[in-house]
């Protein structure tokens, strides 16, 4: 079968950016079709954790998606410590909700999805700009003016249009019942950099759950790391989360010509990820905007010039962390006094050039530990 080109845009894959993608698009009255593999719109569940930016960007949809509000987090390395109160509380939020509601709002705004359709290739041949898609066994052509690849960290899309593989790092959690003596309002983290050059976190998801975890560059260590964690502190895993995270090692452009079409990635598949802790929701739901706003208006977007920007300042604060030994961390909690603590708490990891200016201002002596970290980091993160 053989479809006309479409005049708005095919979007593969129903993820969270791409869905995002698809409701803005479609509601500045182009016509959008989502094509996901999945018989049915039922991601693995995960639990997240994002500023209220998320809020600001979402509205409804970030709240029906809410388990929990985060007022504190505590830093823990070496046997010191240090609490940071927040200005705004964190949301602890469920991926697979996440995903519902804004399938629900593409729906609402006249975006079409379209379960059980398999990508498989773009074609290009005679000038026109084809996708092949499988629907149970059966494979159709389908024209588009705009492709849109929201197809994760492998994405398909991204390979067939010519862009490389993105480097992955593993992310491992555990599903546990949090200490007594941890709030449900608080974040832990804990730096132990033989073990990763990231770090351990618990997130509760409430005073009975929360997500106990870590990111390592290989997968099958992120699991050894975290079960020695868990039964050297006592925790009992209920349930494993886990998945390959996109690193970002430099701005991916996110637009090529292909025949008489447009290709665009957004989200994982343009690595669109904080690298300085690999969290990609708001970041991931910008990318799309941007991408939104480049459809709409033949190419130009100022908010992929501001992501871009934001993406490149969370790189260099992991090339410097990823430097950093376990005396680094202690000196870091050392360094922050109260002064330190309330520019943290004040400031939004979405806005990591506001955050860095207040940190470095209250306590310049962070920017020679930042300095040495950046020496120091060249077996981390690099271009």
């Amino acid at each position: 079968m053989f479809r006309k080109a479409e005049p708005g845009a095919v979007v593969v894959g129903g993820s969270a950016a791409g869905l995002y993608t698809a409701a803005i698009v479609a509601r500045a009255g182009r016509h959008v079709r989502v094509f996901e593999a999945g018989e049915t719109l039922e991601p693995k569940a995960r639990t997240l954790i994002v500023t209220q930016q998320l809020k600001e960007l979402l509205g409804r949809s970030a709240t029906t998606c809410t388990l929990n509000e985060i007022r504190h987090f505590e830093l823990f390395t070496d046997g010191r410590s240090a609490s940071i109160a927040l200005a705004q509380p964190d949301l602890v939020i469920e991926r697979a909700r996440l995903i519902r509601a804004l399938a629900e709002e593409a729906r609402t705004s006249g975006a079409a999805i379209e379960c059980g359709r398999r990508f498989v290739s773009l074609d290009s041949r005679n000038g026109k700009l084809t996708l092949r898609i499988d629907s149970g066994g059966k494979e159709e052509e389908v024209r588009a003016a705009t492709v849109v690849g929201a197809d994760g960290t492998s994405s398909r899309v991204a390979r067939e249009a010519g862009w490389p593989v993105p480097e992955t790092a593993g992310l491992v959690q555990a599903i546990v019942r949090p200490p007594k003596d941890c709030p449900a309002d608080t974040v832990r983290i804990w730096f132990v950099p033989e073990d990763t050059p990231y770090f351990y976190w618990l997130i509760p998801e409430s005073a009975e759950r929360g997500a106990l975890g870590l990111i390592a560059e290989d997968l099958a260590h992120a699991r050894e790391c975290l079960e020695r964690f868990m039964d050297k502190r006592g925790f009992e895993p209920v349930e494993f989360q886990g998945g390959r995270i996109p690193v970002y090692r430099g701005w991916v452009p996110v637009r090529r010509r292909l025949a008489d079409g447009e290709v665009f990635l957004v989200g994982d598949a343009a690595a669109q990820v904080k690298v300085s802790t690999l969290g990609g929701v708001v970041t991931g739901f910008q990318g799309a905007r941007g991408v939104a706003e480049a459809i709409l208006h033949g190419g130009r977007s100022r908010e992929l010039a501001t992501l871009r920007r934001e993406l490149g300042l969370h790189r260099l604060v992991r090339r410097a962390l990823h430097g950093f030994r376990q005396s680094d961390y202690s000196r870091l909690v050392d360094l922050l006094d109260d002064t330190a603590r309330r520019a943290l708490g004040n400031s939004s990891r979405d806005q990591a050039a506001r955050l860095l200016w207040n940190l470095l201002r209250r306590r310049p002596r962070l920017l020679l530990l930042g300095l040495r970290g950046l020496l120091l980091g060249c077996r981390g993160p690099r271009g």
